[in-house]
This record gives structure tokens, sequence and C-alpha cells, in this order.
């Protein structure tokens, strides 16, 4: 029988963290975007806030699943 190669998990641990950083400063992006469009400043603050907080739970997360990976996923 043929061991599973769970190529996403392989993914998010070799790439979990660039990619926890590059989703947390999305909200930046989009709030510097409506400010220059807009002139509205208040998605930048609540963007400002938002970041760090989804940065640690994709941080979090990417260090679960390589707790995980290694104790459960044949080596």
């Amino acid at each position: 029988m043929d061991q599973p190669s769970y190529p996403v998990v392989q993914f998010l641990l070799r790439r979990g963290n660039v990619l926890a950083v590059v989703i947390a400063l999305m909200p930046i992006v989009a709030a510097l975007g409506a400010l220059v469009v807009k002139g509205a400043s208040w998605p930048l603050a609540a963007a400002l806030m938002l970041s760090p907080v989804i940065w640690m739970l994709l941080k979090s997360y990417v260090e679960v699943l390589a707790i995980i990976a290694d104790t459960l996923l044949p080596k």
C-alpha cells in the first residue's frame, strides 16, 4: 500500500510562515487602496488592528500543523 503524500500539508510546512505574513498584510493593502480611492482613513485603522491578529492565528495554525506532521505523519 502506498503512503499518502499530503501535498498541501507539505506546502504549508514549507511556505506557511511566508504565507501568513502575506495574508496578514492584505487588509492593510486593501485599506491603503480605500484611503487613496475614497479618502477613508478608518479602514486603515481597522486593518492595522486586524492584521496582527490574522498573522498570529495563521502562524499558530502553521505551528500546530508542524507538530501534527512531526508526530503523526510517516517519515
